[in-house]
């Protein structure tokens, strides 16, 4: 994941340059699969998944239930490690995130049935989630904040999700009372975090995420795992028509345009005056392995200097197919 000094200096320079070109809630749309809102009340991208993130210019406007006489709410601009609250006061929804591969458990570190009956064996699994918001009953986005178990809006209002740490897998929001019709984020990082020196940030954001890459600021997602052959005497998927499995999947933007996909959980959900609510999202890996090694017309897409890897390809491809594909759902 290591670049000479020079491709560093060269993506700081670019990074550098975006940041003063464009604030955190200007949409700049990604020239793939949906292209991201920018209307009044930030009625995101495609009505699915994908396109660059569609960032409300003023905020939900109250979506049903009302947004506490919040309506102009919106994200913080730039990228502080301490970012102001969208909100002062709200109810906890805890959204705790589940892989799952063919409908069951897809277990980190362990053999999973493959869809062409052999196993795959997940060995990382690391995203980003920024730019939280449920979605009013009108498609309307009302920001929200990302906090941490204390309650208090996590730096640089990025949740971090890391297989090999349990307690990543709850992303929790701090939200307005009301009835909604799913739930809305970013999945990666929005262009000014992404454009962040990582040797000058704290976590998540630093090198020790393992996410950061000097040409496209930091990853969004990060797959690695082994793929085995389904073993003699077998059976084997007889269309061969199920997805390939790839053994690495890297999803990233890169310094000079916001190409982070804004993705949508649809389903009712209710947040109660007070106390908490929670809900199971499902990663849906079947999604994430057809994305990642579909027909995906990749034209327009400049690689960074030096050898492009499957992985960095096959990142790309999940990227511009997301609006084709349903990565996260509400769980039972």
């Amino acid at each position: 994941m290591k670049s000479p000094g020079l491709f560093r200096l060269i993506g700081l320079l670019l990074g550098a340059a975006a940041a003063c070109g464009t604030s955190s809630n200007q949409q700049v749309a990604s020239g793939t699969g949906g292209a991201g809102g920018s209307e009044p009340h930030g009625s995101g991208g495609a009505s699915n998944t994908g396109g660059a993130a569609g960032q409300p210019n003023a905020g939900g406007a109250g979506g049903a239930g009302g947004a506490g006489g919040q309506a102009e709410a919106s994200w913080p601009t730039g990228c502080a490690e301490e970012p102001a609250s969208i909100r002062t006061e709200g109810t906890l929804v805890e959204l705790a995130f589940e892989l799952v591969l063919g409908g069951q458990p897809f277990l980190f570190g362990e053999p999973n049935v493959a869809p062409d009956g052999g196993t795959v064996t997940p060995l990382n699994v690391r995203f980003y989630v920024s730019h939280a918001a449920l979605i009013g009953a009108d498609g309307d986005l009302v920001p929200v904040d990302i906090v941490g178990p204390d309650g208090d809006s996590t730096p640089y209002g990025v949740h971090f999700y890391n297989a090999e740490d349990p307690g990543s897998a709850t992303l929790r929001l701090r939200a307005p009372a009301g009835s909604y019709e799913g739930v809305s984020f970013v999945w990666g990082l929005y262009q000014a975090c992404n454009s962040s020196r990582p040797e000058t940030s704290v976590a998540p954001l630093a090198e020790a995420s393992q996410m950061t890459w000097p040409h496209t600021g930091h990853l969004f997602l990060r797959y690695e795992g082994t793929v085995a052959p389904p073993a003699e005497g077998e059976p084997v998927d007889p269309d061969g028509e199920t997805a390939t499995v790839p053994p690495a999947v890297h999803m990233g933007g890169n310094l000079v345009t916001d190409l982070a996909p804004r993705v949508e959980v649809r389903g009712a959900l209710s947040v109660p005056a007070s106390g908490s609510t929670g809900k199971v999202v499902r990663v849906v890996m079947d999604e994430i392995f057809g994305g990642a090694t579909a027909d995906v017309d990749l034209t327009g897409f400049v690689p960074p200097p030096g050898p492009v890897g499957d992985e960095l390809l096959a990142g790309e491809r999940l990227r511009r197919g997301l609006p084709d594909l349903t990565v996260f759902a509400f769980g039972p």
